[in-house]
């Protein structure tokens, strides 16, 4: 399997709420690059939607659409993310520029995606760029390795679409097991061809025994196929 580009790291800790680091992802240059967050920067746009904001607004200008190269795909988490005294705080935001309406559009959604990308040391993940062929961005805080692949495929009786091969991710990356310390965001073969295509955020349910799905629905974030993040 084809490994585009890869990046050996040492996760940062969690303090307070927040990491302090930004992954970004350009495609275009097959590239990845950490960046670290000043204080003046968290205490203004505080996390989530306030990260992606900012980080559209800095990386995008007035001619920016939809299908731009310069178009940037945000996931953020907000610094009560990853605490399981407040109920709801593993969600994140999806934020981009909306193939529907051409501006700025952010989703909740929720699963185990953000929690997890706050322990792998990242506050935010931000993806520019439109890769030539289709790519799996890896983040293992266990091994403190980030690499861009070639995305794999599964045995024909695998269904290619989001949930399905989200499944088959999961198990691939993890050798055949699952567990609720892997988690992978996704689009399927819709959100190619439809503007409303919609984000999924596949994690494994202990308790139901189950893979399940959260998904970003407003303003065609997966339309915007530049990498499936796991």
């Amino acid at each position: 399997m084809k490994t585009f580009q890869s990046l050996k790291y040492s996760p940062s800790p969690i303090q307070r709420g927040y990491t302090d680091r930004i992954l970004h992802v350009n495609l275009n240059s097959c590239t990845i690059s950490i960046s670290v967050v000043q204080s003046a920067f968290k205490e203004k746009y505080i996390g989530g939607r306030g990260y992606a904001l900012k980080l559209i607004w800095d990386g995008t200008s007035g001619e920016t659409r939809y299908d731009s190269e310069d178009n940037i795909l945000v996931m953020a988490s907000g610094p009560l993310c990853n605490e399981p005294m407040f109920p709801g705080t593993g969600k994140f935001i999806v934020a981009t520029i909306s193939p529907l309406t051409d501006t700025f559009i952010d989703s909740n959604i929720g699963g185990h995606f953000a929690p997890i990308l706050k322990l792998c040391g990242f506050d935010a993940l931000e993806i520019s760029g439109i890769s030539k062929e289709d790519a799996v961005l890896i983040v293992d805080g266990d091994e403190g390795f980030i690499s861009i692949i070639e995305a794999p495929v599964f045995a024909e009786e695998i269904d290619q679409g989001s949930l399905s091969y989200g499944n088959a991710l999961i198990k691939w990356f993890n050798k055949g097991k699952l567990n609720e310390n892997i988690a992978a965001v996704t689009t399927g073969i819709g959100a190619c061809h439809t503007r409303f295509g919609i984000i999924n955020s596949i994690f494994y349910d202990k308790r139901r025994n189950r893979i399940r799905s959260k998904q970003a629905g407003r303003g065609g974030t997966g339309h915007i196929r530049r990498v499936w993040p796991e």
